[in-house]
């Protein structure tokens, strides 16, 4: 009998639902690491896309010229467009232009509905990987799976390719200590205990400790099971907003990071915290808010 935890992770979101393509996903390979390398290859990121070629070459190799990952919001539409580019779907070794441009979010989602198909409880965990560049901590995505045998979480990462490509060469397959969370890096910052915090927001224009907050709130969405776009972001710490909070605001913020810490533990406490702190819940939109314009 697996454990109400597993099974929780077993279920799918609306962005992890296989929908057509749970049969498809249960053909590939069963090996992981195999599986975490070919599910990877299906994607150029943004930022390795810059850095690797000119304005004329991307324009000569793709149909459109930007991420395109607001129109990939799920892995249906993710492994739609693969399939569109390539009629063959998962394979090595193609060529750029047959590949999606996307980032962390994304690849994280797909991988976790590939591992959902096939049996195995995952979840998407945001946070920061201190291993992809030198010159700053980058807000990143990965997942986490249950592994029977160890009868522990892995945590892998579904979207770098080759880690003799990025700064710091780690076992992509089973990161220990380099993939960085979020609650941690918070309750440190709020001691004063992160002495180069301002590398987490190198290229934000938010502030530092706002930087780590919306990765914060990211990953305990992606806990509950429900995995929020990098837009995405609780009212009450969007924008300027974050300079207003309050201590008692802070001291919410607190708890829940030190719930994190050990989410497995205080499952059942983070899960009634999800589902009564409406303002963690109410998200910055520029849609209707039933909650906020609805009277």
């Amino acid at each position: 009998m697996k454990s109400e935890i597993e099974k929780f992770y077993l279920n799918v979101s609306k962005y992890t639902n296989a929908g057509p393509y749970e049969d498809y996903y249960k053909s590939l390979t069963n090996n992981i690491k195999d599986l975490r390398l070919l599910v990877s290859e299906q994607h150029v990121h943004k930022f390795r896309l810059a850095r690797t070629l000119s304005k004329q070459e991307i324009a000569n190799n793709f149909d459109y010229l930007n991420c395109i990952d607001d129109a990939l919001d799920t892995a249906v539409a993710i492994t739609s467009e693969i399939f569109r580019l390539n009629k063959n779907g998962f394979i090595l070794n193609k060529p750029l232009n047959e590949k999606i441009i996307t980032t962390c979010r994304y690849m994280s989602i797909l991988f976790a509905s590939v591992l959902k198909s096939k049996g195995i409880p995952t979840r998407c965990r945001a946070g920061f990987a201190p291993y992809i560049y030198e010159d700053y901590i980058v807000d990143h995505w990965i997942n986490e799976y249950f592994d029977k045998r160890s009868n522990k979480w892995i945590a892998i990462d579904a979207q770098v390719q080759d880690s003799k490509k990025i700064y710091k060469q780690v076992n992509l397959c089973n990161l220990k200590k380099e993939f960085e969370y979020p609650a941690e890096l918070w309750l440190k910052a709020r001691k004063g205990e992160l002495p180069d915090i301002d590398k987490y927001a190198r290229y934000s224009v938010d502030e530092n400790l706002q930087v780590i907050a919306k990765q914060l709130f990211l990953d305990f969405f992606a806990l509950m099971n429900y995995e929020l776009g990098y837009r995405d972001t609780p009212m009450f710490i969007y924008g300027k907003n974050f300079s207003s909070l309050t201590n008692a605001d802070y001291e919410e913020i607190d708890n829940l990071a030190k719930l994190m810490l050990n989410s497995d533990e205080n499952f059942d406490k983070l899960q009634q915290l999800f589902l009564q702190n409406q303002k963690f819940r109410v998200l910055r939109t520029i849609y209707v808010n039933p909650y906020t314009d609805w009277k």
